[in-house]
């Protein structure tokens, strides 16, 4: 019999999916293991060397606790020298920073973006320790979702294997460097993303021509004490001045970003779209259209969910197919990994496609099912159909 180990927070609505997921199977309930207790090293790995145990890797989202233990985590990572080292001889702003005693006095204020490229740090480094300590199997491994977590390493393993991507402008260290590149390679409309955020956090759809400029974002740039700080909001911001375009961008730009073509997108119900296709055992399965009322279509922005039997009325089924390929080849990239979950965009040909992100915690779709099964419980049925297969 499996015994599932699962390392997450453990108020995460995430928990109670897997665990209901293992009942239907009635195997025994996961063991949890904290972030907090991972961290401090009250709890390792080493222990779990059973061949009948499986460790699953959930997300560490909504605790601020824990967010501060992974960016004091970051001070500690040494490879940074030689991004700093580069630095000096570049036109970049260097990341914020911030001590490992100060990382875990920091205060809580809701939606302020702190040191993303510094959290990563501590992120990986966390991985880092956890893929040492690994003696058994997980369900995505921590290296690889360390790679999922940096959009630019993604979007260049995609690229270099002939998987359809945005073009991307490459390493821009900041607005004027962003200018630049966009009127030398022909191009108006850009996305700037964070090379470690997720749920849209720190982005920016911007447009850029000799007449004028706007920039649509999930930030909002306040100004306090001489100082901007950048916050995350539901409420999607339309800025038009130069001053705070810049502000915005330059401080994005220091911490790391992945800057592509915003291209068009195919619509559903007068909506632009896109779609999160989990992938599972290298097969292509719960389906997401995800409706956008401005540039981004993240869920949790307001925006809805799509029919997806109405995409598959629209979308040709040969072209269909082609696009579940792209899916699995991007998902086959990871081959220690079991799931995750692809941003596949159509365009408005319904034919060409790119993908946007791969996201290894890409699986918490409620209430979507393929074959009966939401993903936690595909998930499983997977592993239970490996293990059989191999003791046939």
């Amino acid at each position: 019999m499996l015994n599932f180990v699962l390392i997450a927070n453990p108020e995460n609505r995430r928990v109670g999916f897997l665990q209901q997921a293992l009942a239907h199977f009635n195997l025994p309930p996961a063991s949890i293991i904290s972030y907090a207790d991972l961290i401090s090293g009250k709890e390792t790995l080493e222990k779990f060397t059973a061949p009948n145990t499986i460790i699953r890797f959930d997300s560490p989202e909504k605790n601020f606790d824990i967010d501060k233990a992974i960016i004091s985590l970051g001070s500690e990572e040494k490879v940074e020298t030689r991004f700093i080292a580069s630095l000096l001889q570049s036109r970049e702003t260097k990341h914020q920073n911030i001590s490992s005693i100060d990382a875990l006095n920091l205060e809580f204020d809701k939606g302020l973006i702190l040191y993303p490229r510094q959290w990563y740090l501590g992120w990986r480094n966390l991985l880092q320790k956890c893929s040492k300590q690994l003696k058994c199997l997980a369900m995505n491994h921590p290296e690889d979702i360390a790679v999922m977590f940096d959009k630019p390493q993604c979007h260049d393993k995609f690229s270099h294997h002939g998987i359809p991507v945005c073009h991307s402008l490459g390493k821009i260290h900041n607005y004027e460097h962003l200018r630049q590149q966009m009127q030398e390679q022909g191009i108006e409309r850009v996305f700037v993303k964070l090379s470690h955020g997720s749920s849209a956090s720190g982005v920016v759809a911007y447009h850029a021509n000799a007449r004028f400029e706007s920039a649509i974002t999930t930030v909002e740039r306040v100004r306090e004490n001489g100082q901007t700080l950048l916050y995350n909001s539901r409420k999607i911001r339309h800025y038009t001045r130069r001053e705070e375009i810049a502000d915005i961008i330059n401080i994005l730009t220091a911490e790391g970003t992945q800057v592509e073509e915003w291209l068009p997108k195919a619509k559903l119900q007068g909506c632009g779209f896109d779609l999160r296709v989990v992938v599972i055992n290298g097969e292509a399965q719960h389906i997401v259209v995800r409706l956008g009322k401005s540039p981004m279509t993240n869920l949790h922005l307001g925006n809805e969910r799509g029919d997806v039997e109405e995409f598959f009325a629209k979308v040709d089924a040969e072209n269909w197919q082609i696009m579940k390929k792209t899916c699995e080849q991007a998902a086959r990239l990871f081959p220690n990994s079991l799931y995750c979950g692809v941003d596949l965009l159509v365009m408005p040909d319904w034919k060409n496609h790119a993908i946007l992100e791969i996201n290894a915690f890409g699986d918490l779709l409620p209430g979507i099912f393929w074959n009966g099964m939401d993903t936690y419980t595909s998930e499983v049925k997977t592993l239970l159909e490996r293990i059989k297969y191999n003791y046939a």
